[in-house]
């Protein structure tokens, strides 16, 4: 019985092969079908309809493409910024930089120097930089200029 369910589960190839149940298959070639009218416009309308569904997701990718490049752009700007800053900030640890810094902005000398201030013979009063004592005379208060502004009535400009 072994023996028979063995053969069962078997089947030899030479049997299959010369077999009568099944069609030869004389011709293998490539077959030729000629595709008429009504299947080639329907096949052109899927392919258009396919490019149009296609087209929107395309122009967000290089969309977003163009838009991380532009965001790289800025962070490798910031970056240099960064760096520039941080130099700087490096520079005012140094104790020379900052006596040389303090004397030419604010114009702090050392102690024994002696400062002297040149004065162009050419410069006129109106050319002053510094408000004098008689122009701080003059001006109102703050709080003046602001009730003014807002208790008169704006005068058209002529």
């Amino acid at each position: 019985m072994a023996q028979r369910q063995r053969s069962r589960t078997r089947v030899p190839v030479a049997h299959r092969r010369d077999s009568p149940q099944l069609p030869r298959l004389k011709n293998l070639g490539p077959r030729v079908r000629k595709i008429d009218a009504r299947l080639g416009l329907a096949m052109g309308l899927a392919a258009l309809a396919l490019m149009a569904m296609l087209v929107a997701p395309v122009r967000n990718y290089l969309d977003g493409r163009a838009e991380i490049a532009r965001l790289t752009e800025s962070i490798e700007l910031k970056q240099r910024q960064k760096a520039s800053l941080q130099a700087e900030l490096e520079r005012y640890s140094d104790e020379a930089y900052i006596r040389q810094e303090a004397r030419r902005r604010l114009g702090f000398i050392e102690p024994g120097e002696v400062a002297f201030r040149i004065v162009d013979p050419r410069m006129t009063p109106q050319e002053q930089v510094t408000t004098s004592s008689t122009d701080e005379a003059i001006q109102p208060e703050w709080y003046q200029v602001l009730w003014r502004s807002v208790a008169e009535p704006e005068r058209p400009v002529q």
